[in-house]
């Protein structure tokens, strides 16, 4: 199931990742390792998708803070502006994850395409764990912001 749903301003601190696609799995993997490693004491982890730069693929993995949390040394904050989601879920063992949420978000860019929906370019997924544990996965694709119409 697809639903649009709406988050406030959204906090992540972690590990920015910028790499080419063939390296991007490694470098995001390595990344999640740094992340666990610094016991910040969440459970609330994310990872977002950011526009591509330079040719280069970005995913800032990390938690969920508040604005005003410290930054671990090795880490960067990104403040995300409320805004509209298009939303699904995605359940399994780890293992399949990868191909799983692959096609969570390729239905949610269907979606998206067939309703006359632009996209910002921003994803969001909500799942991860330490340890790489079974569980669900909340992927969001972050709808543009629209003006409303004039009548």
């Amino acid at each position: 199931m697809i639903e649009t749903v709406t988050f406030p301003e959204l906090t992540v601190i972690g590990c920015m990742v910028e790499a080419s696609g063939d390296e991007l799995p490694a470098a995001v993997a390595a990344a999640w390792e740094r992340v666990f490693a610094a016991d910040v004491g969440t459970a609330a982890f994310a990872a977002v998708s950011l526009p591509e730069e330079n040719g280069l693929q970005r995913r800032l993995v990390g938690f969920m803070a508040a604005k005003a949390s410290e930054i671990p040394d090795g880490m960067v904050r990104l403040d995300l502006d409320a805004g509209r989601y298009l939303r699904t879920v995605q359940d399994g063992p780890q293992a399949a994850m990868a191909a799983s949420m692959a096609d969570g978000f390729a239905r949610l860019h269907a979606h998206a395409a067939a309703n006359g929906l632009t996209l910002s370019g921003i994803a969001l997924d909500f799942g991860h764990r330490p340890g790489r544990q079974d569980g669900r996965h909340e992927l969001h694709l972050a709808l543009a912001p629209q003006l409303p119409a004039l009548a």
